[in-house]
């Protein structure tokens, strides 16, 4: 058999004011035809699976395109038209296709358009007709649309939070194309989508709401007659109508059962709404405990300023403090800075510079710091993942430097990341485990690699545009009413 493949993802912060052009892709990733299939080979991605469970049931693979940004503001309409032309054009001279796997985000949204995933399935869907099956890897926060279902053959879901089953939903994608387009299964879908926007700090599925969940939908999916089964816990810092939880139930001829078992979760999910809601400790009193902490290390988890979530990864009010309480023995990974690391590779390693670091990306979010110190190390950014997450794929921070302030280790760097792997500090010679504080710009997924190492886990309510206290947001197009933005 042959099968289309192709990436196009972005998870947009409608909040942010940071666009996300061409740049910002070439940044993360943009590739083209068969080195897409070389740079995800046997990586601990949704490429990397599909690539895989080709390879090993002899299915031909027909590259495409592969786009991935950093989540940061809306997609520009030029590059979301012309991306979106292109994979078209790579669709029409495929030729005699069997079947399409497209690794999808679910919370994109471009200038031009609300739901950047269901017009892309629509298009695609248009040209190749309505017989060739569709299979579609998506986010844990995808917000899923009317379009997005109708326009798939099949939709498949993270059921991770951290995500670190990235690749296995990939090989799940491609062996369920392999069934519909060998006839071995008629899927029946049933979609729900009940009044919830659940803040992200919340939607961790180690425990609480989403793992009663996915418990529950793992029994499920023991029933023989299931296909598969997503509860996408939606990303709700984008400012759309169909923002939110929802559930996803594909069956193999039993529309029934799909809308039974789907009605069941909606309906769990509605009576543990409140369990998703999410406090953390203010920023004075993290620090404080931090440091009275008797093991290493404490984590300091900036949950609000997460470039994942699409923040700018530049806030300072976690490092004011520790500045304040003079805290030594510590590091702030990692600072979206390209100013700042400039002035370190002007002055160079071992070099004292004063620099204004941080606060430069939105100043409601706090102002930029003063800061005296040593160049400590200078890098090109470059490392490798070693996982959980993202598993065997090359990271790329850009210029990086290291400004050591009296044992207070500020990682700067120039290209947009979440600090989700300890490599990103190994990489310029930081060991995670010496430090006595680490500062985490991260909201959950820095626990699939941190947590097993963390002495102590402090959550942080501090400012920045991935808070999970959704009051902050001022809300105009999500649907309403609801919660928690409206008590029901």
């Amino acid at each position: 058999m042959r099968f289309f493949i192709a990436m196009f993802s972005h998870e947009t912060n409608t909040f942010s004011t940071i666009p996300t052009d061409q740049r910002q892709f070439e940044a993360r990733d943009l590739r083209y035809g068969g080195e897409i299939l070389e740079a995800y080979r046997g990586t601990g991605t949704c490429l990397g699976g599909m690539i895989d469970a080709a390879a090993a049931r002899g299915v031909t693979l027909v590259p495409g395109l592969a786009a991935a940004a950093s989540p940061a503001g809306r997609v520009t309409a030029d590059f979301y038209r012309r991306t979106t032309q292109r994979l078209l054009e790579d669709l029409k001279s495929a030729g005699s296709l069997d079947g399409i796997l497209l690794d999808l985000h679910g919370a994109m949204v471009p200038e031009s358009t609300e739901d950047g995933e269901g017009d892309l399935l629509r298009a695609v869907r248009e040209a190749v007709g309505p017989t060739v099956p569709i299979a579609v890897t998506l986010d844990f926060h995808a917000n899923v649309t009317e379009s997005m279902v109708r326009h798939a053959t099949l939709l498949h879901g993270y059921k991770t939070y951290p995500h670190v089953d990235m690749d296995a939903r990939g090989r799940e994608a491609t062996e369920r194309l392999l069934d519909v387009a060998a006839g071995r299964i008629r899927q029946t879908v049933a979609w729900r989508q009940p009044p919830l926007l659940p803040p992200i700090a919340g939607q961790l599925t180690a425990r609480g709401p989403m793992r009663r969940l996915y418990d529950l939908a793992g029994e499920m999916e023991k029933d023989p007659t299931v296909v598969s089964i997503s509860v996408f816990a939606g990303f709700p810092l984008a400012d759309i109508k169909d923002a939110g939880l929802s559930i996803y139930i594909a069956t193999d001829g039993d529309q029934h059962l799909a809308d039974e078992l789907a009605d069941r979760l909606a309906a769990t999910a509605w009576e543990h709404r409140r369990e998703f809601l999410h406090t953390a400790v203010p920023v004075g009193e993290a620090v404080a405990r931090a440091l009275a902490a008797d093991g290493r290390p404490v984590i300091l988890a900036d949950i609000a300023d997460n470039t994942g979530g699409g923040a700018g990864g530049d806030t300072t009010e976690i490092l004011r403090e520790l500045l304040h309480a003079g805290a030594r023995q510590a590091t702030v990974a990692c600072i979206w800075d390209a100013e700042a690391v400039q002035a370190c590779v002007k002055a160079g390693v071992g070099a004292t510079v004063t620099v204004r670091v941080g606060g430069k990306v939105d100043p409601s979010h706090g102002a930029p710091i003063e800061v005296t110190g040593r160049v400590r190390t200078l890098s090109d950014g470059r490392y490798l993942h070693k996982g959980p997450m993202c598993r065997g794929l090359e990271g790329r921070l850009g210029p990086t430097a290291v400004l050591d302030v009296n044992d207070l280790k500020i990682i700067l760097i120039s290209l947009r990341w979440q600090t989700l792997d300890p490599e990103m500090l190994r990489v310029v010679g930081i060991d995670p485990t010496a430090e006595k504080i680490l500062v985490l710009k991260s909201s959950v997924h820095y626990r699939a690699a941190f947590e097993p190492l963390a002495h102590t886990i402090i959550e942080v309510d501090a400012p920045g545009l991935s808070s999970s206290n959704l009051a902050r947001f001022t809300f105009k197009h999500v649907r309403r009413p609801i919660y928690p933005l409206d008590e029901l």
